[in-house]
C-alpha cells in the first residue's frame, strides 16, 4: 500500500517506556490538505501517526515508534487498555480519517475503508495489537466529551481488516 510521508513537529521521540497497546481512530473535521497542514504547524500542538483520505490515499505523519499527540487527556475512558496514569498517546497509534468537514454526514467511500482496514491489519501484525473493539477504539472512547470519529464505522473497518490474509 503506497504511503506518502509527511511530518509534524508535534510528537515526542519514543513512547515513554510504554508499549503500543491499541489504535485510536479519529475524524479530521476537514480536508486531507487542511489536516496535514494543521499537523505541520507547531502552534497546533497536535498530530497523528496516519491520515487516510476519502480517496484511500495514505499519509504517514509521525513514526509509529514515536508518540503522536492525538488522544489528549482521558475523560471517563471506556477503552479497556487504559488504566490510571497512562498517557493514551504513549500507548496508541492515532489514525485520522478525512471527512471534508462533515464528520457526521460524510459519505465515506469504499476506498477509505479499504485503506483503513489494510493499515489496521498491518499495524495489528507489526505491534501485536488484537483487531477487536477492545484495542481499536474511537477517540470518544478515550475522551467521552468527544464525538470523534463521527460516522466512521469502526466495526466495518475491523470486519474488513480481520478478513485480510498474507499473499503467498
Amino acid at each position: 500500500m503506497p504511503v506518502e510521508r509527511r511530518s509534524s513537529p508535534n510528537s515526542t521521540p519514543g513512547r515513554g517506556g510504554q508499549r503500543t497497546r491499541g489504535v485510536v481512530l479519529h475524524t479530521s473535521v476537514g480536508s486531507a490538505a487542511g489536516t496535514l497542514g494543521w499537523f505541520a504547524r507547531p502552534e497546533s500542538g497536535v498530530s497523528a501517526h496516519f491520515v487516510v483520505g476519502l480517496d484511500g490515499a495514505l499519509f504517514s505523519v509521525v513514526a509509529e515508534e514515536d508518540t503522536a499527540r492525538h488522544a489528549g487527556r482521558p475523560h471517563q475512558p471506556t477503552a479497556s487498555f487504559l488504566h490510571d496514569g497512562v498517557d493514551p498517546n504513549e500507548v496508541t497509534i492515532g489514525i485520522e480519517f478525512v471527512d471534508d468537514g462533515d464528520p457526521q454526514g460524510v459519505r465515506r467511500p469504499d476506498a477509505q475503508y479499504t485503506t483503513g482496514a489494510e493499515l489496521l491489519w498491518v499495524l495489528g501484525l507489526r505491534w501485536s495489537i488484537p483487531l477487536d473493539r477492545d484495542h481499536v477504539v474511537g477517540h470518544r472512547e478515550i475522551d467521552s466529551t468527544q464525538s470523534c470519529p463521527g460516522n466512521l464505522d469502526i466495526d466495518r473497518l475491523l470486519r474488513h481488516a480481520t478478513n485480510l490474509t498474507v499473499d503467498p
